[in-house]
């Protein structure tokens, strides 16, 4: 369906644009929040890729790679040359916990669950950008390997090692607070 609209769009049939902005932001953003753990800054460079993806959508090649695959390679290099940028990193406030529905565990259990979330994305922050994007990609976005390494331009035995890589240090990290 994006490929559809994707030549709607050289058409133009602008708003077949906002299907796939619809289509992908929330996927992009993810990425780009988890790079960063910063959620105004990746809003932000998430519009800073879509803008820049609909100005240069004449140079997309469906025979080279599928859409969401160019869109992700734009998002990880403009947010790797902004993360350069602007070292040393931006620090993310920790959002305040929800108020509990009924029926959900207890608070405690809540603390705990929301501790943990906020442990294992430290964890994921701290690694080298080239293993924190492969994870994310892989992990949080289900990319395949082939899509990945399509994406940060490299082969796809990097790929595995570096994803192997991100895993073992992630567990290395965890394991302790885990076992405790």
């Amino acid at each position: 369906m994006i490929e559809e609209w994707v030549e709607q769009c050289r058409q133009g049939r602008t708003r077949a644009y906002a299907e796939i902005v619809r289509a992908l932001q929330p996927q992009v953003l993810g990425f780009l929040y988890r790079m960063t753990r910063d959620r105004e800054w990746a809003e932000d460079l998430g519009q800073e890729v879509f803008l820049r993806a609909y100005r240069r959508l004449e140079r997309y090649d469906r025979n080279k790679a599928a859409f969401s695959t160019w869109l992700f390679t734009m998002a990880r290099n403009l947010c790797l040359d902004e993360l350069r940028k602007s070292r040393p990193q931006r620090v993310a406030l920790e959002e305040a916990a929800e108020t509990q529905a009924a029926g959900d565990p207890g608070p405690d259990a809540a603390l705990r669950e929301n501790e943990l979330e906020r442990l294992i994305a430290e964890a994921v922050q701290s690694l080298a950008a080239e293993y924190r994007e492969v994870f994310i990609l892989k992990e949080y976005q289900d990319f395949s390997l082939e899509e990945i390494a399509a994406i940060v331009q490299c082969p796809i035995g990097t790929v595995k090692s570096r994803l192997h890589r991100a895993r073992t240090q992630l567990q290395k990290q965890l394991s302790p607070i885990l076992s405790a």
